[in-house]
């Protein structure tokens, strides 16, 4: 049994592997699970499982620790363990929970100012109904959110709670990205909010009607021409879902939030010029493309491009743009 309990065991944090066989390097794919040490699980599981909503999966203990395990990764002598709980965290690293019978460990919270781990971040879409739900279940909570509004984070909000024995957590929120992402930087934080924007297409999935496609892509098409920002607006909802993703060779945007400004100063930059079809919309399982041209009516094709699109309950969840003959 020990010999299990050393191939699993981890006391921080714990990252997959895979082998690059060219350079015979370890590369990191992403954090597996971060190691919570917890006062004891009676307090911890029912904090993590039913206030926080992660779900048990595996459960294993006691396990007696020899002197040789226990100095090689610095736990106090005398110490065993009583438990280990790993759950799933949502779209995220798992947690592992460890309660260990221990009469010389520190049973106080360390100040964040510790070496060591500090606290776990967890992202929610309404960080404001999600602080209400903290409170309503006696959490503390020791701010109303902060808000990012300059800088590379602008658009995040924050709060920091505790867990019944003491420790910080933090909740996260950027439903509309931050700042950073809208310059297209070479490399993007990971979010969970990503995570949880997987689009799939399978042989159960209800396949809007082609004629109904068009429509949706025409009225797509002419909102990104109307000028009025109050009906742009309000042919947002009919044509994008809440969490849209519109991927742009000049922006990334999460969301339409950020939409109007965009195409207001696309408007100004081209007096005269409209959105037009140039050749029929091609569609099918709730894909399409749109072949667009952009200009004044002496010249409808001055630029021209295609948009390609992933539908999810007749609105567009996904929507890619293509410019022909750009080059960054």
């Amino acid at each position: 049994m020990k010999t299990i309990y050393k191939t699993i065991y981890m006391l921080t944090l714990t990252t997959i592997f895979s082998q690059n066989t060219s350079a015979q390097t370890p590369v990191v794919k992403g954090i597996e699970h971060i190691g919570i040490t917890v006062p004891d699980m009676k307090t911890a599981l029912p904090f993590f499982k039913d206030i926080l909503g992660f779900t048990p999966v595996t459960e294993i203990g006691p396990f007696e620790l020899d002197d040789a395990w226990r100095e090689k990764y610095k736990i106090h002598s005398g110490a065993q363990v009583e438990k280990i709980i790993s759950l799933r965290a949502g779209d995220g690293a798992n947690i592992e929970l460890f309660e260990y019978k221990s009469p010389k460990g520190n049973k106080e919270v360390p100040y964040g100012d510790d070496l060591g781990w500090n606290h776990t971040a967890f992202y929610t879409d309404d960080i404001n109904n999600s602080v209400k739900y903290l409170k309503s279940k006696g959490i503390t909570v020791l701010s109303d959110p902060n808000i990012s509004t300059a800088g590379p984070t602008a658009g995040e909000s924050w709060v920091y709670f505790l867990a019944p024995w003491g420790a910080q957590f933090e909740l996260v929120s950027y439903p509309n990205g931050k700042a950073y992402e809208k310059e297209n930087p070479k490399t993007k934080l990971w979010s969970p909010k990503l995570a949880g924007e997987s689009f799939a297409i399978t042989s159960a999935t209800k396949v809007m009607a082609t004629t109904e496609v068009e429509k949706l892509l025409q009225l797509h098409l002419a909102t990104w021409g109307e000028k009025n920002v109050e009906k742009r607006t309000k042919n947002f909802k009919l044509i994008y879902t809440e969490d849209v993703n519109i991927v742009d060779p000049f922006f990334i945007l999460n969301g339409t939030a950020d939409l109007n400004p965009f195409i207001d100063d696309l408007q100004k930059k081209h007096p005269g010029f409209k959105f037009s079809l140039a050749k029929p919309i091609e569609t099918h399982n709730n894909i399409a493309r749109l072949f667009w041209q952009f200009g004044p009516e002496s010249k409808p094709d001055t630029i021209t491009g295609q948009d390609v699109f992933a539908i999810e309950n007749n609105k567009i969840k996904s929507l890619y743009i293509f410019i022909d003959g750009l080059k960054k």
